[in-house]
């Protein structure tokens, strides 16, 4: 049971996380930080670099154009950053947990 409730605790805190960096990444976005909202949201950013862009300009002048996969890339940013969240803090808690439970004990 408690091992439940700590999975279930650090779920929450991953997707609570992955909520507030997607929001602080649109405001940085919409206030002119690029560089700052890819980093804040670096599942994204990681994403959308696996995919391969097609240059619909020239090689003098580059244009590149985006596909369905840069949407799909976006949309699957959002799990890998709550899974990524919440693993760090499953680590985490569990290791505070233990921690204390080792110091807790009385000693004689």
């Amino acid at each position: 049971m408690k091992r439940l409730l700590l999975i279930l605790s650090a779920f929450e805190i991953g997707v609570l996380v992955t909520v507030l960096t997607a929001a602080l990444t649109y405001f940085a976005s919409q206030a002119g930080a690029e560089l700052v909202s890819e980093i804040l949201f670096w599942p994204n950013t990681l994403m959308q670099s696996l995919v391969p862009l097609h240059n619909i300009g020239t090689a003098a002048h580059p244009l590149y154009e985006g596909t369905a996969l840069n949407i799909a890339a976006f949309f699957v940013s959002f799990p890998l950053a709550v899974l990524v969240y919440g693993t760090v803090t499953y680590i985490f808690l569990r290791r505070r947990q233990r921690y204390h439970g080792i110091q807790a004990t009385p000693t004689i």
